[in-house]
């Protein structure tokens, strides 16, 4: 018995994937293809469905909220930032995210555009059943985009990642903080214990 390989001049038929854009993704909202609280983000052009949000998510997330607010305020900075909870931001036309926190200069509200990840001072995900994909997918993404500082506030393993320096898809600087340490920004110190 004898097996025929093909012939490199044979092309084998590979699945085709599909690639969108931002504006492709608007038009399926409003054909009704996805509901308008359904939430989904464009990675390379591939749609990924965001997972709901869990409870001890949804805690942290607001724990951070008002400690952004109060540091701001408290600073006097609250005229010159802002801060986005759960709204889009963009590399490009083909990668669209929603991360839980991002703070902006406030010269943002002036754009008619989505803000690009580059625009941002801090970008923040808050990952517990998510933690894979925002490390493996979307931190990378974030590199691409030129972010000045990301926050993985790891609800896994009770941990902040901070991730400065993006060169090409990684991050050249890390620094990994326990939920008992405490951490410097905008002049403040965050107790995060009071976080977790």
């Amino acid at each position: 018995m004898s097996l025929t390989v093909p012939s490199q001049k044979h092309s084998i038929n590979k699945p085709k994937i599909y690639r969108f854009s931002i504006k492709d993704l608007e038009k399926m909202y409003e054909a009704g293809v996805f509901k308008p609280d359904e939430k989904v983000e464009l990675i390379n052009g591939e749609i990924v469905m965001m997972a709901p949000i869990g409870f001890r998510h949804a805690k942290t997330l607001e724990k951070l909220e008002r400690t952004f607010y109060e540091i701001l305020f408290k600073k006097g900075l609250n005229k010159d930032f802002v801060i986005w909870a759960q709204n889009p931001i963009k590399r490009n036309n083909k990668d669209l995210l929603y991360p839980d926190i991002v703070i902006y200069p406030s010269e943002i509200y002036k754009k008619d555009d989505i803000p690009k990840i580059k625009d941002s001072i801090l970008i923040i995900e808050v990952s517990d059943t998510t933690l894979e994909y925002d490390k493996e997918i979307k931190l990378p993404v974030y590199a691409k985009g030129n972010a000045k500082e990301v926050w993985i506030v790891n609800l896994r393993d009770n941990l902040l990642e901070i991730y400065k320096n993006p060169s090409g898809k990684i991050f050249k600087d890390i620094k990994i903080f326990k939920k008992d340490e405490t951490l410097e920004i905008f002049g403040e110190k965050i107790d995060l214990s009071k976080i977790f």
